[in-house]
């Protein structure tokens, strides 16, 4: 369970044991059916997923129960909800990101390498966004003139053949998107990169605390903080259906500024001047 959704429900009275139990599980996309009913057993009032894989997970097996999902897309269409203003149904929450964010990703690997022509994608067909990820990117790179390679990680045992791929195929730069494996994998990536050489911007600070280079993304902490009032509003008798579907008000740049020494990266002043957190 992210700390900063907890944190949102401790802010608005909320405390584990004394007015709220907090039943949790994590797994890999191909568990998360067999977890979500072993949450349904427990008998819960709501459900609250961080990606939508999570919460696809929980409809297939609660298609009534009240579900709050942390990160949700275009994916969700018409499967969890009918349309963010009126999701209907029982799945709302906070959207992932905001139109053309993901694009933007190429924008900050062409700053820092404005001679690049081709720009690698590390995908994990698993996720249930993934594909509008890729497809964003490859819009993004050939409105440039640059080639995008994408290459495939279903496991952490697969990252490391991905970035031997990546560096045979000459790739100048990774794109890494939101997703759960990388997310936990976020060490390895970067120390993986950092053998290739290679720059690695990211859809999430959290990355670049890991050790990549730079991330340009939502605010994701303030997402799971604006998400746990979603739960409160639901517990009190609001109906999932009724309630839209958040944007995020936040986008951030951060740079490890560290990793970019460690790369021998040459930054525009404008682009650390630019950045919203600069990691040393």
């Amino acid at each position: 369970m992210p700390l900063a959704f907890v944190d949102g429900l401790r802010r608005l009275g909320y405390a584990q044991g004394r007015n709220l139990d907090i039943d949790h599980r994590y797994g890999d996309v191909e568990k998360l059916k067999p977890l979500a009913q072993e949450l349904i057993a427990l008998k819960p009032d709501i459900l609250v997923a961080d990606s939508p894989s999570g919460a696809i997970a929980f409809k297939s097996v609660a298609p009534t129960l009240p579900i709050v999902c942390l990160a949700l897309t275009d994916a969700g269409i018409p499967d969890l909800f009918a349309s963010y203003a009126r999701p209907g149904g029982n799945v709302t929450g906070m959207a992932q990101s905001v139109e053309g964010v993901t694009g933007k990703l190429v924008e900050v690997a062409l700053e820092v390498i404005p001679s690049a022509g081709r720009i690698g994608f590390l995908s994990n067909p698993r996720g249930a966004s993934m594909r509008l990820f890729v497809q964003s990117v490859d819009v993004a790179a050939r409105a440039r003139s640059m080639a995008v390679l994408t290459e495939e990680a279903t496991t952490g045992g697969e990252l490391a053949s991905a970035f031997a791929r990546f560096s045979k195929q000459g790739v100048q730069a990774v794109i890494v998107p939101v997703n759960g494996l990388f997310f936990s994998e976020g060490m390895q990536i970067a120390q993986l990169a950092l053998a290739a050489r290679l720059p690695t911007i990211a859809a999430d600070r959290q990355y670049v605390e890991a050790g990549l280079f730079a991330s340009y993304g939502i605010d994701q902490r303030e997402n799971y903080r604006r998400g746990a009032s979603y739960v409160d509003r639901i517990l009190k008798g609001a109906k999932p259906g009724d309630l839209p579907i958040e944007f995020p008000t936040r986008i951030e740049l951060t740079i490890n500024l560290k990793t970019a020494k460690a790369l021998g990266l040459d930054l525009p002043p404008s682009l650390v001047t630019r950045a919203d957190e600069v990691i040393e």
